[in-house]
């Protein structure tokens, strides 16, 4: 089960994400790197590059209080808690979908309320980054999810995450059909529970899920603690949701789809200028009666597999008719070398070839029946 759903490459994933917050120097450039793409409702300190080493981490100084400790001088000020907890959740919600790069341990000691009203973030030690393909794989997620889309939830879910050999699709579906029906469909509460019921679903089809993900679940996780602490009664989920909506709208705008139509046009530019030219090869070849194909036999390792078993049946089957048989023929003989009263050499060596004859097959009849 733990090898099904990838626990070897996530503990790799936190291990090295540990030695990066024993490096100050790691986390003078995470912050940098959250800071380029900023929110201005929440702040980002700014480090000193030059005053930075491995040992010392020298960065702007945020006045303001531990969210664990401003819940007096929230109400003494008379903020808006769920305003406050909205900016929060957007700055972070933005940085995963959107820019890539998201503080992954926000929990209430780490966020300050500033002198000012705003918000701040510190400890950057701990940083999650998404690639481009995985936060394109969130989006469509989102996006279907917010269409309520079963298939399309199943085709960006299956893309972020790596599926075993066989995996029973229709039947992942219909699992993913009825969580978003428990969880997202009218009438329903949704908190942190169904993340806990979406791991569940990931270990029964044995997917793996790759550490960048986990540490999105694992930063949201992180974040329910501060938000709930900050805005009692705030939906994370149901927040969420809103953050989905405005962000589906963002991406319907004409400008934004004509800049994403102009990526999808430039990237396959290349290929589509190579394309003549290859058409070109394969006809001339074809003309030139060089036009061949190549296939791998076996070249699936599940094939493999099944042949060396096959194999392997074969072989000691032979091997336990061999010493069937001469078992046999030694218990036949007469004579030879006394090695007791009784039982001869011959006798003694027939015996011994018909323990192993009996082992071999049991060995083959196991194999055939446990199948």
């Amino acid at each position: 089960m733990g090898a099904g759903v990838g626990v070897v490459d996530l503990a790799a994933g936190f291990a090295d994400a540990l030695r990066e917050e024993l490096d100050f120097r790691v986390e003078a450039r995470n912050m940098a790197s959250v800071a380029a793409a900023r929110s201005s409702d929440v702040l980002i300190p700014r480090p000193f590059d030059d005053l930075c080493t491995g040992r010392i981490l020298v960065m702007e100084r945020l006045a303001g209080t531990a969210l664990n400790k401003a819940g007096p001088l929230i109400d003494e000020r008379g903020m808006d808690r769920s305003k406050l907890a909205q900016a929060l959740l957007d700055t972070v919600l933005r940085q995963i979908v959107v820019d890539g790069t998201f503080h992954a341990d926000p929990h209430p000691g780490n966020i300050l309320l500033l002198d000012d009203g705003r918000l701040g973030l510190i400890d950057f030690g701990s940083v999650g980054r998404l690639d481009a393909e995985l936060r394109a794989c969130l989006q469509r997620l989102l996006l279907a999810m917010n269409r309520g889309d079963t298939v399309g939830v199943t085709d960006a879910f299956l893309e972020m995450v790596a599926r075993p050999d066989e995996l029973d699709e229709q039947g992942l579906a219909r699992a993913l059909g009825a969580f978003m029906t428990r969880h997202l469909g009218p009438g329903s509460a949704p908190d942190m529970t169904m993340f806990t019921e979406l791991f569940r679903l990931v270990a029964r089809y044995e997917l793996a899920v790759p550490p960048e993900i986990a540490a999105v679940f694992r930063a949201l996780a992180t974040l329910e603690g501060g938000l709930t602490e900050l805005a009692p009664g705030f939906g994370i989920v149901t927040e969420a949701q809103s953050f989905g909506e405005t962000y589906l709208r963002e991406r319907l705008r004409p400008s934004s789809l004509q800049e994403a139509v102009s990526d999808e046009v430039m990237a396959m530019l290349p290929m589509l200028r190579r394309l003549p030219r290859r058409l070109d090869r394969i006809t001339a070849a074809a003309e030139a009666g060089r036009l061949t194909l190549n296939v791998r036999l076996f070249g699936d390792e599940r094939d493999r597999r099944t042949v060396t078993g096959l194999l392997q049946q074969v072989l000691l089957t032979i091997l336990a008719s061999t010493a069937g048989i001469m078992a046999v023929m030694l218990l036949g003989l007469k004579g030879g070398p006394a090695m007791g009263a009784v039982v001869s050499l011959y006798q003694f060596l027939g015996y011994c070839m018909l323990v192993v004859c009996s082992v071999l097959a049991l060995r083959v009849l196991v194999v055939i029946f446990r199948r």
